[in-house]
């Protein structure tokens, strides 16, 4: 019961994390605090704006409580509080973590995890990053958290959702989910995420709830990832809660040229950490990763690239493809073709040839031709039939 009052007592305009806290400390519980008389109040030395929203909350919803949990009955959501054994104890460690919040799927407190953000209309080169990058950190074994908004957040979470587990940390309540995003959502719990938020069930979203939402997807991950930012975006708050509660920023270079990507190139000016691929993430943190023998490709390929890498070999556009030396099949077929006989061409190139295939699982049947036998690859990065 203890949660649905500690709850409850957040859900009080002008009760914070922090006074929540303050009062269970002052009166024992938040029952006890929920429970509470006038003078109780006053001798515990409560500054009067708080007596009077409490007191005022109290008589016009007497019933707040058990209306919470039937509605988390109803409705199947959990309640997590600061003062619970399954609380992410790497949150507990930022400024202002919260002391409640509502969730579906199952918690599991103490995996490893990765944050991924960016802009809401990514480039393609951003979607494809994000794709990628959510796909191939979840097949390491991590558990990918971002923001569920549209662009990069939602590229990353479906990814990620198809090859392991993500987190979405919603800026609204759970009962005010967007028709848009519910399919997403609802997704991400089947595949055994989670889907989060500090708010109550019926409060929309504002101005100021997307960035505070920010600081839990800063404070659940070691690392941060800034996939693509203008010089606005909101992922560049994410980043500042990052660095600001001791998490390393990481972040994908960008094209002087492209304002889309600028938010991301002050980053790096300024300190953060170029990275080219998943493994430069994992090297740095030194991630316990179930299986470190994946395919750790760089994601990045500079999109206005115009010189192909040739071989030795004779290049002359007359060069007949020769036949797969294995039946192949769907996207393995289709991707093969993409791929010429006569020169080497990058991912990214690839990439704008199959548009019909996921991103995220471009590199998987990659591999298998390459294990095949069907084609080759150099320098890591650039392949051949």
């Amino acid at each position: 019961m203890e949660r649905y009052y500690i709850a409850t007592l957040h859900a009080i305009s002008l009760i914070g994390h922090k006074t929540v806290r303050k009062l269970i400390e002052i009166f024992g519980s938040a029952e006890n605090v929920w429970k509470a008389d006038l003078a109780q109040f006053q001798q515990a030395g409560l500054n009067q704006k708080i007596i009077d929203k409490l007191t005022k909350f109290r008589s016009e919803y007497p019933d707040a409580v058990e209306k919470l949990i039937k509605f988390c009955e109803v409705k199947k959501v959990k309640i997590c509080t600061y003062y619970d054994e399954n609380y992410p104890p790497i949150l507990k460690e930022i400024s202002g973590a919260p002391v409640v919040f509502y969730y579906r799927g199952e918690l599991q407190p103490n995996v490893e995890r990765v944050s991924i953000v960016g802009t809401r209309e990514p480039t393609k080169y951003g979607e494809n990053i994000a794709s990628m990058l959510g796909a191939e950190f979840a097949r390491a074994g991590l558990t990918v958290v971002s923001g569920a908004a549209r662009g990069i957040d939602t590229l990353a979470h479906k990814a990620a959702a198809r090859h392991g587990r993500t987190v979405a940390v919603l800026g609204y309540g759970i009962n005010k989910i967007p028709s848009y995003n519910k399919k997403l959502l609802a997704e991400i719990v089947e595949n055994g995420g989670v889907v989060m938020t500090e708010f109550p069930p019926n409060y929309n979203g504002d101005k100021g709830t997307f960035p505070a939402r920010n600081r839990i997807i800063a404070g659940l991950s070691r690392s941060v990832i800034i996939v693509e930012a203008g010089k606005k975006s909101g992922a560049l708050i994410t980043a500042g809660y990052a660095a600001d509660n001791s998490r390393d920023v990481f972040v994908i270079p960008h094209s002087i040229f492209s304002p889309k990507g600028e938010g991301c190139n002050d980053l790096i000016r300024d300190g953060a950490t170029l990275i080219t691929s998943v493994a430069d993430v994992l090297d740095a943190e030194n991630y316990n990763v179930d299986d470190r023998k994946i395919i750790l490709r760089n994601v990045i390929q500079k999109a206005e690239m115009q010189e192909k890498l040739f071989d030795a070999e004779p290049t002359d556009d007359s060069i007949k493809k020769s036949p797969p030396k294995v039946e192949l099949e769907g996207e393995e077929k289709i991707i093969y073709e993409a791929i010429p006989a006569n020169d080497f061409i990058t991912l990214e190139e690839i990439l704008m040839q199959v548009e019909d295939i996921e991103p995220s699982e471009i590199s998987s049947i990659i591999l298998q031709l390459e294990l095949k036998g069907c084609i080759t690859e150099k320098d890591d990065r650039y392949f051949r039939s």
